[in-house]
């Protein structure tokens, strides 16, 4: 499951991070909101490669 750093506190973002949590999955969070590909690329793919090689 994953976030934007942007919706902190909002609804989805706490879904997605409790829904993590229940069901034992990791969390991540990424650079920005809905665009944060668009709006952070090379910190979203940082980030990406980061999640992704573990």
């Amino acid at each position: 499951m994953a976030a934007g750093t942007d919706s902190r506190g909002q609804l989805l973002h706490r879904t997605a991070e409790f829904a993590a949590e229940h069901i034992g999955g990791a969390f991540a969070e990424f650079p920005g909101g809905h665009l944060g590909t668009v709006e952070h690329p090379a910190a979203f793919a940082d980030r990406v490669r980061e999640v992704l090689l573990g």
